[in-house]
């Protein structure tokens, strides 16, 4: 199955919304569609799960990764709007530990930011 991840930008903050599951089968799909939004000159990017009922272990290596590439002064990179199951599996990983999750866009995106309300 094809992911597919709409981008958009808030605040100067990059946005990915993939739609889709994400499991072992397309996790190299899933790679090639988050790599391919980010541009040279990001410093911040919020990925929004909302429209993912699934995501497996190699979903998440793919999220590691490209935080990896948003770690430094001045950068960042969260998750928000976590589906039931895509909360479950970040908490069990303890990937909610590693990486901030925030209940909606509005509130990362405050919470990188720092405008507004980012309690999340």
């Amino acid at each position: 199955m094809e992911i597919q991840v709409d981008w958009s930008r808030n605040a100067g903050v990059l946005i990915a919304k993939p739609i889709g599951r994400i499991y072992s089968a397309n996790y190299l799909e899933w790679q090639t569609a988050i790599e391919s939004g980010i541009e040279a000159g990001d410093q911040a990017m919020a990925v929004d799960f909302g429209q993912v009922p699934y995501l497996s272990s190699a979903g998440l290596r793919v999220l590691l990764m490209t935080a990896k590439r948003f770690k430094g002064p001045g950068r960042a990179f969260v998750l928000c709007n976590l589906t039931r199951t895509v909360r479950k599996v970040i908490a069990a990983s303890g990937f909610d530990g590693v990486i901030p999750v925030y209940d909606t866009e509005a509130t990362a995106v405050a919470a990188i930011t720092g405008e507004g309300n980012a309690d999340g």
